[in-house]
């Protein structure tokens, strides 16, 4: 499937309009409430109106003992504009670690372009190509009785966004990916604090109000902390592709069940590899020209 030369797919087609950003100064608790709120995972950061850097879920987890936006952001990152090529996009995309590109027009944030972005307009394509071509056969996959602390562990020290979990059958059962890994993470000082009886039904319950029930006295350092209960009481539900499943059917299943990554079934139902976004928007270097 290959588009007319003259009909370039470009950045303002696909590019989200509507942009949710922090601005300068501003703190942790606070990125986290707006990233919650709006139920995104980076935001461009703006001061005095004018892009700056963009924060995201990684910046959060992995600089804990910063406090302040500025020291959590990226500074002067990468950015496009509305005209630009999608397969410019997708090259930038594959040479660097980043998933997301503010658009800038005459200085001012128009837009805000992410993989996500992409994969749904490949999942509007009805591209006949298979994942085969576009799988990756290292995965890393979790047992799900294993603590979510430790998997929080597995998943830091093998770089690994998405993983499979299995059961003691090594079945697939479900999935866990960084997006749990934060929405489960509780803010804690070090120093003294003190708790309040939660709000929710449910003592044990780990969720985004939970942490509001928890008041410091003192506010020195904090960690994000992760439950030691099971994977299989936070993972979502499994869901899969098969080796033969076209590019297009794959992309909706990762846009219906909201992962970047998806697991891949053989033809015994066992795990065989895994599609990772940045993977399939390769095939837009395949069918689009300039």
């Amino acid at each position: 499937m290959t588009l007319p030369k003259d009909d370039v797919m470009r950045v303002k087609d696909v590019m989200t309009k509507n942009v949710i950003y922090v601005e300068l100064p501003s703190t942790r608790d606070k990125v986290l409430e707006i990233l919650k709120k709006h139920k995104v995972s980076a935001a461009p950061v703006l001061k005095n109106g004018k892009l700056v850097g963009i924060v995201t879920i990684k910046d959060l987890l992995r600089k804990v003992e910063e406090d302040q936006l500025a020291l959590l952001m990226t500074e002067n990152p990468v950015t496009v504009k509305p005209n630009d090529s999608i397969k410019k996009v997708v090259e930038i995309f594959l040479k660097n670690p980043f998933r997301r590109l503010p658009v800038v027009e005459n200085g001012k944030l128009v837009g805000f372009l992410t993989v996500r972005d992409l994969i749904k307009k490949i999942a509007e394509m009805n591209i006949e190509k298979q994942v085969r071509d576009y799988m990756c056969d290292k995965v890393v996959c979790v047992w799900h009785e294993m603590p979510l602390n430790v998997c929080g562990e597995v998943m830091r020290l093998s770089g690994s966004e998405l993983c499979p979990v299995l059961d003691d059958n090594a079945k697939l059962v479900g999935l866990v990916d960084e997006k749990i890994m934060l929405t489960e993470s509780l803010i804690e000082e070090f120093i003294e604090k003190t708790q309040y009886s939660s709000s929710s039904d449910v003592d044990d319950e780990w969720s985004w109000e939970g942490t509001r029930d928890y008041v410091t006295k003192f506010f020195e350092v904090s960690v994000l902390k992760l439950p030691k209960e099971p994977v299989k009481n936070f993972m979502k539900k499994p869901a899969y592709v098969y080796s033969q499943t076209t590019v297009s059917k794959c992309a909706k299943e990762m846009i219906k069940n909201d992962i970047d990554h998806i697991p891949v079934l053989d033809h015994t139902d066992r795990i065989c590899g895994i599609v990772k976004d940045k993977g399939l928007i390769k095939v837009l270097l395949e069918i689009l020209e300039i």
